[in-house]
């Protein structure tokens, strides 16, 4: 299962089959995943800052920030950012009283994040970026979010044990 297969499910969110398939994606894929999205992420405002900074000539001082801390910098945020979303999830476990980890909530915030980041990159592209469509944006992705997390069964009960003396 490669990288295009991983979005191609991704795609195909938030049915019950597919949310399990991306249960099993190996953690190769998975990372390969992540990259992919970031990269989809940065590169409009990538390449125009590439653009500008060979018109304005600058290019051989800046190439340095511009191919490796910019880069960096996204995918740093872009984990973070993950990972406040993923603490959304424990919300949305406990309300759901679904048995489910971290690492897991983790996994599926990623793959929940598709359809929003290639929509905000297609966003971006046009120049139509604004706080609205971000508000739209993180909505969708709290639906396909919260729909991924009710596929999972609800958490057994412990019985009690009521000890007579």
């Amino acid at each position: 299962m490669g990288i295009l297969h991983v979005l191609k499910l991704c795609l195909s969110l938030p049915t019950r089959q597919v949310v399990f398939q991306l249960n099993r994606v190996k953690t190769k894929h998975f990372f390969g995943y992540i990259v992919l999205l970031l990269l989809i992420a940065l590169l409009p405002n990538g390449i125009q800052l590439v653009t500008d900074s060979i018109n304005s000539g600058g290019f051989s001082q800046e190439y340095l920030i511009i191919l490796i801390l910019y880069p960096s910098l996204v995918i740093l945020f872009g984990i973070l950012g993950i990972s406040l979303l993923a603490s959304i999830g424990i919300l949305f476990r406990w309300l759901t009283e679904r048995k489910l980890v971290y690492p897991l909530l983790w996994r599926m915030t990623v793959f929940a994040l598709t359809y929003p980041v290639i929509i905000f990159t297609i966003l971006d592209i046009f120049e139509m970026n604004g706080t609205l469509s971000s508000l739209l944006l993180l909505v969708m992705f709290m639906i396909i979010f919260f729909k991924m997390i009710l596929v999972y069964p609800k958490a057994r009960k412990k019985k009690q044990v009521n000890k007579a003396h």
